[in-house]
């Protein structure tokens, strides 16, 4: 399935930096960049159609595992665009005696670590807290998807 490449001249302030939480427009951008319609995606995601457009009207909160999911597709569809850069434990320098036991290094999926290992990866939570989406991987892959 072809993903839209983004063609907006128009600056985006959410992604000017680390990536906030998923909010209304981030949810109905990615949807659209995925090309399918709100009732498309509420059935990929297990959803109702009101709720979908409760997400995009800002009317209800985006569930954490919603918005994982929702990532998790917007990355993989896009996968050879972040084909070529370095996993996470590279890009984190992440020590030997922690990368060793993680889920991501184990399973090879070091540009999904956000998604595997969420608020275990201790590398990551000492350099930015206790969220995935303001770690240097995952903004960095969001900004290579999206032309930033």
């Amino acid at each position: 399935m072809p993903v839209k490449k983004n063609t907006s001249r128009k600056p985006r302030a959410a992604l000017s930096g680390p990536v906030a939480h998923m909010d209304a427009a981030t949810f109905a951008r990615i949807r659209s960049r995925l090309n399918r319609s709100q009732r498309e995606i509420a059935d990929i995601l297990g959803l109702s159609l009101k709720a979908v457009e409760s997400y995009e009207q800002g009317w209800r909160k985006i569930p954490a595992n919603v918005e994982r999911i929702l990532w998790f597709l917007y990355f993989k569809l896009n996968e050879k665009a972040i084909a070529k850069e370095a996993p996470c434990w590279e890009r984190t320098d992440c020590p030997d005696e922690r990368s060793g036991n993680c889920v991501a290094r184990l399973a090879g999926e070091g540009r999904f670590c956000w998604f595997f290992t969420g608020k275990l990866c201790d590398t990551a939570r000492e350099e930015k807290g206790d969220s995935c989406y303001t770690c240097d991987v995952f903004t960095k892959l969001v900004h290579t998807i999206e032309g930033d």
